[in-house]
């Protein structure tokens, strides 16, 4: 398993993912994936990146059985890393009413840096990254205010709680959430004064999509079916949590999408909103744009409409089951056909420390390489999520290229942590005994890209260590920093 020191502070814990410290993925013989290209495609789909381990684990397992392994990430065995996080950010258990006394500041940190390892060094990859479309999808800016402290409940409760059930519930889920109604508005959505922008972004951003056919008069409907949905605001046990108002519920009947809602009161005015849920949720059009997300995500940039249409099918004879439309898009997204991806900057931080078996004894400095790169988890603050395509972070390149560089130089260690840095464990793993020049190529290949580099970058690093017998450990260390921000590194 990850390899664990007694903690005596943060910067004492040091996980790795190198293979020695994991236990074999079984005693059988290989089933599948003799070629490292195709394991790596496999393996870089489902998860932050290639791990020796997760390679031998597909092997072993072959496709299906790797695939419905990740699938069922309650089965997987991630004890260490939930002891860590347990042990080191404790606000991510807390009740809304104590996370009301903290720190921002310290709820932000938490939360980023959670995030990171769970990212890096969780078994239950394919979950994370799950996690990570659904925040984006549902986007909460973790800086405003209230949500600042009820995000973390919204991770927690709405997120990773219903990561991998149903659509429907998702949204029901994040519709009935205090931190997204606070974040978009509707705790002061009233008959008196209404207020559109929860209305707007539910059908525009969690289900139909901006092109999902709704239009001005349905969002002002929309909006007065969800008058009163707020959240308690007086001091008590309950204080933050989900509730209707029933005394500022907008009156008279509601037209949605062609659908008459009859004015319901009292109590029961809450199920206007509800069947508003319900209407969305069983939408062609948000079938078609939660199937378009998926593959967007795991897939391609620009996924073709006959993928969208076949899973959007499986959204309508499934109730919107999220394992299996996830389930058909995995075995697309897999194929050697289906086109590169982009990683984005922590998804490409996180493949560097996973590919080169990194030992992080100091969490907190890897923040510092998400924010260059404008990439920080839960800090994007439009609505919309953090953009997922070439255009949004191609331009960004330096700040990409620098990683590898300053992380080689051990920009992000702790020079009093034990071990001292974590650049030594990176340069020892990687590169082993290996003192000359197509000896370390080979090293790094064989470490950062699975056999996989593409020659001119292989014949690049060799011209970069060459004419040198030993190229030294300085001389090394740059060349493993440029190594990871190769394109065949960059893009997956």
């Amino acid at each position: 398993m990850s390899q664990i020191a007694q903690p005596q502070g943060l910067g004492t814990v040091v996980f790795t993912t190198a293979a020695d410290d994991y236990p074999a993925p079984s005693n059988r013989a290989p089933k599948f994936f003799g070629d490292n290209r195709a394991a790596r495609r496999v393996v870089d789909r489902l998860t932050y990146g290639f791990t020796r381990y997760e390679m031998d684990l597909l092997r072993y397992k072959g496709l299906e059985g790797y695939i419905r392994y990740h699938l069922n990430p309650a089965g997987i065995d991630d004890s260490a890393l939930d002891a860590y996080i347990a042990a080191n950010y404790p606000a991510l258990v807390m009740t809304p009413q104590v996370l009301s006394t903290q720190q921002s500041g310290d709820l932000f940190n938490q939360m980023v840096r959670s995030r990171l390892m769970r990212a890096v060094f969780s078994r239950r990859q394919l979950f994370e990254r799950l996690v990570e479309c659904w925040t984006d999808h549902f986007n909460i800016w973790i800086r405003d205010n209230p949500p600042s402290f009820l995000k973390v409940a919204d991770d927690r409760d709405v997120i990773r709680a219903s990561a991998l059930g149903t659509f429907p519930t998702l949204l029901r889920a994040s519709a009935h959430s205090p931190a997204m109604l606070t974040s978009l508005n509707n705790d002061t959505n009233t008959a008196a004064a209404p207020n559109e922008n929860y209305a707007r972004e539910l059908m525009e951003l969690h289900s139909l999509s901006v092109t999902g056919g709704y239009s001005q008069s349905d969002v002002q409907q929309v909006a007065r079916c969800f008058t009163g949905w707020t959240y308690i605001s007086a001091a008590g046990a309950t204080q933050w949590q989900f509730r209707f108002n029933s005394g500022v519920h907008a009156t008279g009947s509601k037209t949605v999408l062609g659908q008459v809602i009859p004015y319901q009161s009292g109590a029961s005015g809450q199920q206007e909103g509800e069947t508003v849920l319900n209407i969305l949720a069983d939408h062609p059009s948000t079938r078609s744009f939660v199937a378009y997300k998926l593959l967007r995500f795991f897939h391609s940039h620009t996924p073709a409409q006959s993928d969208i249409d076949a899973v959007a099918q499986i959204y309508a004879s499934t109730g919107g089951d999220i394992k299996a439309m996830l389930d058909h898009v995995l075995h697309k997204a897999v194929a050697l056909a289906a086109p590169p991806k982009f990683k984005r900057p922590m998804h490409l931080l996180a493949s560097t420390l996973r590919a080169l078996s990194a030992k992080v004894v100091f969490p907190n400095n890897l923040q510092n390489p998400l924010a260059a790169a404008g990439h920080t988890p839960f800090d994007w603050q439009a609505p919309d999520g953090y953009p997922d395509s070439l255009q949004a972070w191609s331009a960004l390149l330096l700040a990409r290229w620098n990683f590898g560089s300053s992380l080689m130089n051990n920009e992000y260690g702790n020079p009093t942590s034990n071990p001292p840095t974590n650049v030594s464990a990176l340069y020892t793993d990687t590169v082993g005994d290996a003192v000359t020049a197509a000896a370390v190529v080979d090293a790094i290949d064989a470490a950062a890209f699975q056999h996989t580099m593409p020659k001119a970058e292989r014949d690049a690093l060799l011209a970069y260590l060459t004419p040198a017998s030993n190229p030294g450990s300085t001389k090394i260390r740059e060349a493993m920093g440029m190594a990871v921000a190769m394109p065949s590194f960059q893009w997956y």
